[in-house]
């Protein structure tokens, strides 16, 4: 009867390990199976670097190669609106100088954006067209000029800033105007213009007949005050200087008569 039963939990040993057998076997097969995934860090994305935006200091002007005709571009106020839409007498001046020293005869044409403004209006002079007398000019930034004089706009002054402020205006405008310049006409040559000197005992005697001496000095100084800050920003950074105003003093450091108007509005050239 023992063994009976020894035989009895026997053979169910063997049975319970039969089916844990393949209780494992079948199971182990038909569990998912677990997918190992190496972590791979995502990476940064980066943005292109930001351009540093150019910042003027000092001029280095292009070379102007040889050719048959030449372009120039003038910006500036009254003092150069005087000159003509091309130039008047500059041009015809500038143009015989050219047919007498070369042998293959050259041309120079003028384009004259001049306006009676003061220089913060010199903006619209590049990047709108301007129209003087019976032309009409697009834009100056939109023609390839091989040369742009810079007139001082001194007879246009920023009086309505004082006259520390105001030299400090005309600063901040001649650099922004460099860097316009120099961004988008690097083939471009630059260079200033200071205008005749004005004199101190007669400005604006005809023009302005009720203004005491003293009156007409201190308008005649504002406008030297800026003529001599544009003569020092062109040497502080480089930039050729066409310097009319030195040219027109006289022994005392006034300006000349002989080179002003006998109405007092526009210079003689």
């Amino acid at each position: 009867m023992l063994k009976g039963y020894l035989r009895f939990y026997l053979c169910g040993a063997i049975l319970l390990i039969f089916v844990i057998f393949l209780y494992f076997k079948y199971s182990k097969d038909q569990l998912p199976q677990v997918t190992k995934y190496i972590f791979t860090p995502t990476p940064t994305l980066t943005s292109s670097p930001t351009p540093t935006p150019y910042v003027f200091t000092t001029y280095t002007a292009p070379k102007i190669e040889q050719k048959q005709v030449y372009s120039i571009a003038m910006i500036g106020d009254s003092m150069t609106v005087a000159l003509g839409p091309h130039g008047g007498g500059l041009s015809e001046y500038m143009n015989s100088l050219y047919k007498e020293q070369a042998s293959n005869p050259q041309r120079i044409i003028i384009d004259n954006y001049a306006i009676s403004s003061n220089i913060l209006a010199v903006d619209n002079q590049l990047s709108h067209e301007v129209k003087v007398s019976e032309y009409t000019f697009g834009p100056l930034l939109t023609t390839d000029y091989d040369l742009i004089l810079v007139e001082s706009y001194a007879y246009n002054p920023l009086s309505q800033f004082g006259l520390e402020e105001g030299i400090k205006q005309q600063n901040l405008a001649l650099n922004k105007l460099m860097t316009t310049l120099i961004t988008t006409r690097p083939n471009m040559a630059i260079v200033f213009v200071a205008t005749i000197a004005p004199n101190k005992l007669n400005y604006a005697r005809t023009t302005q007949p009720s203004y005491t001496a003293e009156e007409r000095k201190l308008q005649a100084e504002e406008r030297i005050a800026y003529l001599e800050n544009h003569i020092s920003y062109a040497k502080e950074h480089n930039i050729p200087l066409i310097n009319i105003y030195q040219k027109t003093l006289t022994a005392n450091g006034d300006g000349d008569t002989k080179y002003i108007n006998p109405n007092d509005r526009y210079p003689i050239y």
